[in-house]
């Protein structure tokens, strides 16, 4: 019997464990008595879907967990059952065994350590620059990192470093005053009017 990947969960075909069980009662019935004589829960021990024929019409087929699919097979009261069984449990252990080697793999552990402090790094980055958006004393002023945490965008170095250049020469001509603040990254960064911003931000493409 095939072991499938059912929305994350191994999984295997009642009508293939049906058609294993040898059992006489029509495959539809035989699902159906099953699961209401034994109270599975569908979304949970089970899930129904749709399947096309080459014909054209429809059958309805049924996924079932390794755990639900071994309940099937004990009840079935036969030596094909606990044959299904025992191959059910056997799956499991080997299922088992390699997530065991897959997370013992100090390879694997050394990059899921990587992807933690890169993801512990980025919510720093995130709360320095929201402090950013909220440390000056003119409340409508912010830096570019501060103004993207505020509006909800995702920008580069490469890309806050040209908008900056653009804030500031827009400042320059029109005669507007910055302000600055301390950056525990960059030492001190600068803040632009609000509105300013506002009109960088909504000219620049970010990809």
């Amino acid at each position: 019997m095939k072991i499938s990947e059912k929305n994350g969960k191994q999984a295997v075909s009642a009508r293939d464990l049906h058609s294993y069980l040898e059992s006489k009662q029509d495959f539809s019935n035989w699902i159906k008595n099953r699961i209401q004589k034994y109270g599975f829960i569908e979304n949970q021990d089970f899930q129904r879907f749709d399947k096309i024929i080459e014909t054209g019409g429809r059958l309805i087929e049924y996924a079932l967990t390794i755990d639900c699919a071994k309940e099937l097979s004990m009840v079935e009261g036969n030596e094909k059952g606990k044959e299904a069984r025992k191959y059910f449990i056997d799956v499991e252990k080997a299922h088992s065994n390699n997530l065991t080697a897959f997370y013992n793999d100090p390879f694997i552990q050394l990059r899921m350590n990587q992807i933690q402090q890169q993801q512990q790094i980025q919510a720093l980055e995130s709360k320095v620059n929201l402090l950013e958006a909220k440390t000056t004393s003119r409340p409508d002023y912010f830096s570019v990192m501060g103004y993207a945490v505020v509006k909800g965008v995702t920008v580069g170095l490469r890309i806050a470093a040209s908008i900056g250049k653009k804030a500031s020469s827009i400042c320059k001509k029109n005669g507007f005053p910055t302000d600055e603040v301390p950056d525990p990254r960059f030492g001190r960064v600068k803040l632009y009017p609000s509105s300013v911003l506002d009109k960088v931000f909504s000219e620049t493409v970010f990809s």
